[in-house]
């Protein structure tokens, strides 16, 4: 070992994955030998991963700074446990294949998933527990083990022995709630929905092989299917609802439907839909507030009578009747967003009216003198306004807030919606394209209505 050897230093990185070395500059022209850096490497107990090739060049060198001479391998971390789903939970698309006469076949839409006693739910893939490093001081560097993960075991459903499979033990129609996997069985009713069943309440998916009749009610927390009509009934659906031939309402009547609506007719019908609507052949005198789009399908589909509200489009051949019934369609509007804003706004007035009697008793209070000489009494009656106020400055703030966000929200909405009509647009019937409005005062024909953002009006254009 020569004297030279107090001019190596060897640093190991705190992961032990990395040894640099340094050579200082000699100061008495005494020099560095492979044998020196090897035993310094030794001394600091580098025994693995040595970058044998570039000892030589060290040596060559007889001054380096920093220089990575061994390098240990990296563990490879173990990978986090995984589910795989064996079933869709809903996310199938459920738009109807159209036929080539514009009809759309609402027989066959695997509208129902359905699973047996027995059927996998899931599966879990394991976590793995990683492949151990080498650090360069020649000891094993321990991976980070993957994370498990628990399988989302809800009602009716078991887990396998092995623990990596999600099986049911009943049949009947999957879903996930709060994170969980349940089956729920279908609840099929094989005949009409009348005095013989009373009203139906069902946590899942109901089939109804007959017609809702007149002011009976049917709730879901999944898809309903009616294979004949609804007879102003209420219905409330919280997924998608199919009607194999019509739905016809009456006042006080009202369907909500979450997700997409599909039907052949629609008439006299209260109808709020948070999907799509498709329509076969005519929605008539009806009241509809749609947050996606309304496409009526049929060469001959009629839109006539009512209002009709959809967030994003409206497509249809007939839009009014030559006899100028009276016609109002709109889009690009959140339907409930418009009663949402009046309300924050009538919520904000009142609101400012309670605000300006605080502050009308917080300067008679302190009228009374300087706040310092003001007798106890008052003086928490002061501190109990002013807390009064500073709610109520909170609570205006947030109206003010949630108003600009909903109005910012219908401009982004305006830029994209369209009513497109294929084939005739008749006198008394009003567009409306967002805020803006137009009177059809003369036929049209195969045209569209959209919102020009530089005239800032409405205009229509040849399809």
């Amino acid at each position: 070992m020569s004297e030279g050897i107090d001019r190596i230093k060897v640093r190991v990185t705190p992961d032990r994955l990395k040894a640099f070395i340094t050579l200082t500059p000699s100061e008495d022209d005494s020099s560095i030998s492979e044998e020196d850096i090897r035993d310094a490497l030794d001394k600091a107990n580098v025994r693995f991963g040595v970058k044998e090739d570039l000892i030589q060049t060290i040596v060559k060198l007889q001054m380096v700074e920093d220089f990575l001479i061994a390098e240990g391998i990296p563990p490879e971390n173990g990978k986090d446990a995984i589910i795989e789903y064996k079933i869709s939970l809903g996310r199938k698309d459920l738009t109807p294949k159209e036929n080539p006469d514009g009809s759309v076949d609402l027989r066959d839409l695997g509208f129902v998933e359905n699973v047996t006693q027995g059927d996998i739910l899931a599966v879990k893939v394991p976590p793995t527990e990683g492949v151990p490093g080498t650090g360069v001081d020649g000891e094993p560097i321990p991976p980070k083990k993957g994370k498990d993960i628990r399988l989302p075991r809800g009602k009716n459903t078991e887990i396998s022995e092995d623990g990596l499979m999600l099986i049911a033990t009943k049949s009947g129609v999957p879903n996930i709630r709060e994170g969980n996997i349940s089956v729920s069985p279908l609840l099929e009713i094989q005949k009409d929905v009348d005095f013989s069943t009373g009203n139906i309440d069902f946590v899942g998916n109901v089939l109804v092989r007959g017609t809702v009749k007149s002011h009976f009610n049917v709730s879901c927390e999944g898809n309903l299917e009616v294979w004949e009509d609804v007879e102003n009934a209420d219905l409330r659906v919280g997924g998608n609802l199919v009607v194999r031939r019509g739905i016809y309402g009456e006042p006080g009547r009202r369907i909500e439907v979450k997700g997409n609506l599909l039907a052949k007719i629609i008439r006299n019908a209260e109808i709020d839909v948070y999907g799509d609507i498709i329509v076969e052949q005519a929605i008539i005198d009806s009241s509809i507030r749609c947050g996606g789009k309304i496409k009526v399908t049929s060469g001959k589909g009629v839109i006539c009578g009512g209002r009709i509200f959809a967030l994003r489009s409206i497509s249809v051949s007939q839009l009014g009747s030559p006899f100028g019934t009276a016609t109002t369609v709109v889009v690009g509007k959140e339907p409930w967003t418009s009663s949402e804003i009046e309300t924050l706004i009538k919520e904000r007035e009142d609101l400012k009216k309670k605000l300006e009697e605080v502050n009308t008793n917080i300067k008679y209070i302190i009228g009374y003198g300087r706040e310092d000489s003001l007798p106890e009494a008052r003086k928490i009656q002061l501190n109990k306004l002013r807390e009064v106020q500073r709610l109520l400055i909170e609570q205006l703030n947030l109206r003010d807030l949630k108003i600009k966000e909903l109005r910012e929200k219908s401009l982004y909405l305006l830029n994209e919606a369209k009513i497109e009509v294929l084939g005739i647009v008749y006198p008394g019937v009003r567009i409306w394209v967002g805020e803006e409005s137009y009177m059809v005062d003369s036929e049209l024909q195969r045209v569209y209505f959209i919102f020009n953002n530089n005239e800032g009006r409405i205009e229509f254009r040849s399809i």
